[in-house]
């Protein structure tokens, strides 16, 4: 089993501070930023984004108003954070090193949980989920991304060093995900399989950083890169899935039962 706190601290041993905002169309994360403005709703006051990373999605919700919290396991990452949030004036967003699903965070204490690209680092992945049920509020809304296990690049061996680098423990399939989140009282909204064989291979391997920070800055190449990774995903699969789910209500959970 791998040390998931040394390999976060050494993976994020040179973030930096984000002092500008991300687009909508920032390449990185137009996928998430679509589903997570999507299913923003006039009920949505507290966000908690779990595994915040350099803080990218967390001061962006925080520029729109909600107020946000971040967690991430790695003390590296919080501090930039926290650097980000100060030069960008947000006192909507705090920061908090924790190893999630350890947790002491309030129960029905958030609108919308932001759980991207993270289950797969995580030992006990069905504990992170019912912590999570916990910490919703009744019909809050869940918002997950993690790699698939039917990606093209994994399938042919290509990600191998890439997933051990980054501290990957496993991959999914949809119905796991779907079993995952139906047992711990969530209905499903949306499936997504994202990302083609394209947008994986400049993530995925350690000489396309400097390609992927020039198409982050571009709004042209962000769009242009997008349309032909949507045309490899729809030739040969997917590589990532992003799932919108909802904590279903007690009003809903009595009616299941009724039935």
């Amino acid at each position: 089993m791998q040390n998931t706190y040394k390999v976060h601290q050494l993976y994020h041993s040179g973030v930096k501070p984000n002092f500008k905002i991300i687009r909508n169309s920032n390449f990185t994360y137009r996928h998430l930023l679509r589903y997570i403005n999507e299913h923003l709703g006039k009920n949505t006051v507290r966000i908690l984004d779990i595994g915040c990373g350099s803080g990218s999605i967390s001061l962006y919700l925080a520029n729109k108003g909600y107020s946000v919290t971040g967690l991430d396991i790695s003390g590296n990452a919080i501090q930039a954070c926290k650097k980000g949030a100060s030069k960008l004036n947000l006192k909507n967003v705090k920061f908090i090193k924790e190893n999630f699903p350890k947790t002491n965070l309030p129960k029905k204490a958030y609108d919308m949980v932001i759980f991207t690209e993270v289950i797969e680092h995580i030992n006990d992945d069905a504990l992170a989920i019912r912590t999570i049920s916990k910490i919703l509020r009744e019909e809050g809304i869940l918002i997950l991304s993690t790699p698939s296990i039917h990606a093209p690049l994994y399938k042919l061996g290509l990600t191998n060093e890439f997933d051990r680098k980054v501290g990957h423990l496993r991959r999914y399939s949809i119905e796991q995900l779907k079993k995952l989140l139906l047992i711990n009282n969530f209905t499903l909204i949306k499936i997504k399989g994202s990302e083609g064989i394209l947008r994986n291979l400049l993530f995925v391997n350690p000489l396309a950083g400097k390609l992927v920070r020039l198409i982050n800055h571009s709004d042209l190449l962000s769009n242009i890169v997008t349309a032909i990774d949507d045309s490899t995903l729809r030739l040969f699969g997917e590589s990532n899935y992003i799932i919108v789910a909802r904590k279903a209500s007690k009003k809903s959970n009595k009616n299941k039962k009724n039935l």
